[in-house]
């Protein structure tokens, strides 16, 4: 398993994670590799990222899990709603699983939605988002139909708004 700190805190550039890795070859490959990597980073980053890791973990560590997880579970929410308001989109389907670090079940709530156009003649997604203002990332780059997008959910709170209030747009033009 591999983490990153940016993921953790929003802090994207920070380039400081940390793995859990079994295979002692991989990991003699992987510190070799970290070891060339690392050196255009600058010990002031690295610094930072400690230090914001610490306040994260201040206490038992999961007040910070819970805001991620809230921020996420509400943007879902937010995004499943206008989305169920028409056919001609489609979200991915993800069950609820259980939560080995909460220790009950939860929603998903990822960081990236997959949106699928449905219809017939919507050919290329991400053309018709791009049309709309909206910023995703075409499913071909990630082996999938055209007919799918990857949008982000994990940029700022006015990112995510703007991505909101422009799907609003799309979906009410139907």
């Amino acid at each position: 398993m591999i983490f990153t700190i940016s993921k953790l805190t929003g802090h994207a550039g920070s380039r400081f994670g940390w793995a859990i890795v079994k295979d002692e070859a991989v990991y003699e490959k992987m510190l070799t590799y970290m070891d060339m990597n690392t050196m255009g980073v600058s010990r002031e980053a690295q610094l930072r990222a400690l230090k914001l890791l610490d306040v994260a973990l201040e206490g038992d560590g999961k007040e910070i899990f819970q805001f991620a997880y809230s921020t996420m579970r509400d943007r879902w929410i937010r995004l499943k709603e206008i989305i169920s308001k028409t056919k001609r989109f489609s979200l991915q389907k993800i069950s609820s699983q259980y939560c080995t670090f909460f220790k009950r079940d939860r929603d998903a709530s990822p960081a990236y939605a997959w949106l699928k156009c449905e219809r017939q003649q919507d050919n290329n997604c991400y053309e018709i988002l791009e049309a709309a203002g909206i910023n995703g990332r075409e499913g071909s780059l990630y082996s999938a139909d055209n007919r799918y997008v990857r949008l982000s959910l994990i940029r700022s709170q006015d990112d995510f708004e703007i991505l909101i209030n422009k799907l609003k747009i799309l979906v009410s033009k139907e």
